[in-house]
């Protein structure tokens, strides 16, 4: 069975300052984006889909993606705001209207079960493991859809607060629902965010956390339309209404559909800051030293 994985990265880009987060972390420049690429084609995907956009689409191939041609199949489709009917969008708007559209610009291309991943996350090895092995169990499943998740302990940044989507699940490990907190951090070594009061709300470091690794049936592909569609017609000429792919979800649950839990041991990395930057550094070298990434990926 063909695997592919859907990668979200239009928002890497921008009119006014080209690519964004592709400082490098390895030896050899190497990208956090460069290590997902490296882990998933390990574990078996043969085809990355590249959502991005057109303003940044050669600086994108020269920089990033031109590095994998050779290892695995690459494809690339294109997010943007100007295809929205234009008597459905806001002429002012120049934001991209989320990660449920980002995915649906690849339906074309997917005919089997698939996963998706933000472009600026560092997931680790066993969490693409994970990914592929449930993928490859997913069409003979009772649900269409799962959530690879983090404990919260294993995602906080080491510069300051984040935003996390605490996920709730009922005895069955399903998901119910995936709540934003923003501003997460450590405060006297417990994991909090300031409500709307900006009053501290502890929250609990086991919690489980979605870092937007999801993998999917294709039937999610014409659910997300219609989704997507009736978000436009009532969001459409809103200035910044985005429809992340957590709210589909918790539409989709609420209406009854089983979306699986699974939880992975690994610790995130990313870059929220530049203070976040040796840390990764520090943890990179240490995974090479052990021999878990070669001192060149690609």
């Amino acid at each position: 069975m063909a695997m592919t994985l859907i990668v979200l990265a239009a928002t890497m880009g921008n009119k006014y300052g080209g690519l964004k987060q592709l400082e490098g972390i390895g030896p050899n420049g190497e990208t956090i984006l460069d290590f997902s690429i490296y882990d998933a084609v390990k574990v078996g995907f043969d085809k990355i889909v590249f959502v991005i956009g057109r303003h940044f689409e050669q600086e994108f191939k020269k920089l990033v993606s031109g590095k994998y041609e050779h290892a695995v199949k690459v494809e690339y489709v294109y997010q943007d705001v100007e295809t929205i009917p234009e008597e459905k969008r806001n002429p002012k708007r120049k934001a991209l209207y989320g990660s449920v559209r980002a995915v649906l610009m690849g339906e074309e291309l997917i005919n089997s079960p698939f996963g998706v991943i933000n472009a600026v996350n560092f997931y680790q090895r066993e969490s693409f493991e994970l990914l592929y092995d449930n993928l490859m169990r997913l069409e003979g499943a009772d649900y269409h859809s799962f959530n690879v998740c983090y404990r919260l302990k294993n995602v906080l940044a080491e510069s300051g607060g984040v935003t996390r989507g605490i996920c709730e699940l009922d005895e069955e490990g399903y998901l119910l629902s995936v709540t934003d907190r923003i501003g997460v951090e450590r405060i006297s070594g417990n994991p909090m965010y300031p409500d709307a009061l900006h009053k501290w709300v502890a929250l609990d470091d086991n919690s489980l956390v979605s870092m937007n690794m999801w993998g999917f049936t294709p039937q999610i592909l014409g659910e997300m339309r219609m989704a997507f569609d009736k978000f436009i017609d009532e969001n459409g000429m809103d200035m910044k209404a985005h429809y992340p792919i957590p709210a589909f979800m918790n539409e989709r649950i609420a209406q009854g559909v089983r979306v699986k839990v699974i939880e992975t041991s690994a610790r995130w990395m990313g870059l929220v800051s530049h203070d976040d930057k040796i840390q990764v550094l520090l943890r990179i070298n240490d995974m090479i030293r052990k021999g878990v990434y070669p001192s060149k990926l690609f």
